[in-house]
Order: structure tokens, then C-alpha cells, then sequence
């Protein structure tokens, strides 16, 4: 069997020799002056996201929000059936009261985001990395695959194939089959010498984002455990970011990986192929994908937390309204029910509708429909209601 040994080719670029897997070289893989304008508007717009205020109704309802769907995205990448709303529910309630692996899956999942959030820094430092242990990524796999009914799958535990068992990653659909290491020596190596690239003094002082999706993609090509790699990978992507300051969009991003999962998928492939054909720049087109991700998903959050900020506004300036009598209490309750109505349906609805919905209704006993009308539009003109084409919305 021959001998493991580890070389560095230059500052940034470490080529491994296992016994039995051959070569593996860890390496940027990218132009930065390529990438340099979309990494300055991502960061950028991070840097005026973390910025904004820190109100505690508008962080509870972003963390909340993107917490359902960080998960929802992850776990449905893997081949989970939840929706996002299923999800949102199974996340609400006491995890020891959950039974069935499908859900435990969810919860384990919010254990090791609430772990990462520990680590995380309010000020953007987009250059300024952080050490990353392989003690942190053996908690993020034991917290993602604790308590699950998978035997095939120790908790934290390497792999270690035996000569009748094969791992495949990947298919046909997503740009191939790809056999990632198989003896826990070659795999054991491999990932200590992934940690060793990553905290080296020229990568872990490289942009943060592309730090951390490269360490994403190398752990995945290591794919070290027997389960679970996928959704380590991405948590391990998201300690890079949340330690420099990456707040939410670390696992937001999740979302657009789901979105766009055959791309997302194929770059992996794509990408170890052109490393193996010795391609310059292998890596350019995943971190220029993930880029792209993390700008779109900010944006995303940016437009978010701005809804939110606008309904806060929105319902301070109706208690005042009422509050001051400038509407009545019936006005304020009928605002509430059609704001009830509209979230429910997830549509608008015209006057005519309004006044059948038993709700409003029951608002306006003893009342004429004249009544209702009035209402409607003296809200109208006060602008807590807006008549669009003849559908009522809430107003701005």
C-alpha cells in the first residue's frame, strides 16, 4: 500500500496522496478580479442588511421565517416530502414529543442552526475568516443525524466501505456518477487535510463567501459520512458565513440551492471534471453560482424585512387612528378581519365579497350595508385601504 503525503504546490493549492483513493488536490480555482464586482455588490448589500433596524418584532419574524424555510430547502434537497408549511408546524412543537424519523430529521436540523448561531458576528468581515475544527464538523453531523432510526448511519462517524459495499454520488441527470473515497484511512486523511487548506494563512483570509462555498464543495467530494453529507455540507458552509458576519443569508441561501437544485447539483460534477481534466479556473463556475445565490437571497431579505418595517408602521399608525378617534372601533376590527381574511386566502377580494364574509358580518349586526360602505370608504380615504380595480387591499 503505498504511503500518504501531502504537498503544497503553492500558497493556495495542497495536493493530497491517499493509499488507496490516488490524488486529491484542494485548490482556489477561481479569478477574483472575474468575480470581484458581484462579490462587492453581495457585500455591499449584506453590510446594509445588517445595518437595518434591529427591532426585535422585525428580527423574531425574519428568523422565524427564514429558520421554515432554510429547513424546508435542505431537507427537500435531500428527498424530504414536507412542505414548507408542514415544516414550519413540526418545527413549533417540543421535540421530544416527536416519534417518526421524517420529523426528528427537521428538528435535528434547527439543533445544529441554533448551535451555529453561537458563532455568529453582527459586523460583516468579509475577508477576516475564521479557524474552522474538525471537532465542529463532527458536531454538526452528530447533531443533524442524532436520534434517528438509521443504523446504517453512526452519528459522527466516518466511513468505512467494505470491498462489497459502494457509495455513488450523484446521476445521469446531474452530470454523472462520482465514487468518493472509501477507507476510513484515505477519508480520516483527506479531511484533515480539507481543514488544513481551509485555515491555511492564504485561503482562510480569501473572501468569506468563496471560503466557505469551496469548503462546501470539498467536503462533498470527500463525502466522509455514510449519510447526512449533504445537509453537513451546507451547515458547515453556513458557520463560514455566519462567522463573518453573513447573517441569515448563510442559510437562506438554501432556498435558492432548492430552486435551482439540477444547477446546483451539476456544478459539483462539472466542476470536479474540469479540475481532472487540469481546466484552468475549475471552480469559477460554482462560486460564481453561489454569488449569484447570495446576491439574489439578500435581496430577498432586504424586501422582506422592508414588508415587515412597513406593517409595523402600518399598524402604529392605525392604533393611533384609533386611539385618537379618527377611526371607530368597528372600523379597526373590520381593517383586522379583511388583513385575517386576505393572509387566508391569499387573494383580494371586492367590496360585494367583503360584506358576504361571515366575519364582517357579524361586525355589522343590526347595521345597513349602507354602513359597511361608509366604512369602507372613509378607510379608503384615510388610507388604510386601497380600492385597486375594484379589488380592497390594505394600504401602505
Amino acid at each position: 500500500m503505498p504511503d500518504q503525503s501531502k504537498a503544497w504546490l503553492d500558497d493556495t493549492t495542497l495536493r493530497v496522496m491517499t493509499y488507496k483513493s490516488g490524488s486529491f488536490t484542494f485548490q482556489l480555482g477561481f479569478d477574483l478580479q472575474q468575480v470581484k464586482p458581484m462579490l462587492d455588490r453581495v457585500n455591499d448589500a449584506q453590510n446594509r442588511f445588517n445595518k437595518m433596524p434591529s427591532l426585535p418584532q422585525i428580527i423574531d419574524q425574519v428568523q422565524e421565517k427564514v429558520l421554515a424555510s432554510s429547513i424546508y430547502s435542505t431537507n427537500t434537497i435531500e428527498g424530504g416530502q414536507f412542505t414548507e408549511q408542514e415544516t414550519e408546524e413540526i418545527l413549533r412543537l417540543d421535540p421530544k414529543t416527536i416519534q417518526k424519523t421524517e420529523e426528528r430529521r427537521l428538528t435535528n436540523l434547527k439543533e445544529a442552526i441554533d448551535w451555529i448561531k453561537q458563532f455568529s458576528q453582527k459586523r460583516l468581515q468579509p475577508v477576516d475568516g475564521q479557524n474552522i475544527s474538525l471537532t465542529s464538523v463532527i458536531k454538526l453531523h452528530s447533531l443533524v443525524s442524532q436520534n434517528l432510526e438509521e443504523q446504517h448511519n453512526p452519528a459522527g462517524q466516518f466511513r468505512n466501505n467494505q470491498p462489497s459495499q459502494k457509495t455513488v454520488v450523484g446521476n445521469s441527470a446531474h452530470g454523472g456518477t462520482y465514487r468518493p473515497p472509501k477507507c476510513i484511512e484515505d477519508i480520516e486523511y483527506l479531511i484533515q487535510a480539507w481543514v488544513e487548506w481551509l485555515n491555511s494563512p492564504n485561503v482562510i483570509n480569501q473572501p468569506a463567501i468563496v471560503r466557505a462555498c469551496l469548503a462546501h464543495y470539498y467536503f462533498e467530494l470527500i463525502h466522509p459520512f455514510w449519510d447526512g453529507n449533504g445537509r453537513t455540507g451546507r451547515l458547515i458552509e453556513m458557520l463560514l458565513l455566519e462567522q463573518s458576519g453573513y447573517r441569515f443569508t448563510s442559510s437562506a441561501i438554501w432556498a435558492y440551492y432548492q430552486i435551482n437544485i439540477h444547477e446546483y447539483f451539476a456544478l459539483f460534477n462539472a466542476c470536479r471534471k474540469a479540475a481532472d481534466k487540469k481546466e484552468p479556473l475549475p471552480n469559477q463556475a460554482f462560486i460564481e453560482f453561489v454569488l449569484k445565490g447570495m446576491f439574489e437571497t439578500i435581496n430577498n431579505l432586504h424586501d422582506q424585512s422592508n414588508s415587515l418595517i412597513s406593517f409595523l408602521l402600518y399598524q402604529t399608525a392605525l392604533n393611533d387612528a384609533k386611539f385618537s378617534k379618527r377611526i371607530s372601533d368597528r372600523q379597526f376590527n373590520l381593517i383586522q378581519t379583511i388583513m385575517l381574511v386576505a393572509g387566508q386566502t391569499k387573494k383580494f377580494l371586492t367590496q360585494a365579497e367583503l360584506y358576504r364574509i361571515p366575519q364582517i358580518q357579524v361586525l355589522y349586526t343590526g347595521k345597513t350595508e349602507r354602513t359597511f360602505y361608509r366604512d369602507i370608504a372613509r378607510l379608503i380615504e384615510l388610507n388604510f385601504l386601497d380600492d385597486q380595480d375594484g379589488l380592497i387591499i390594505v394600504g401602505d
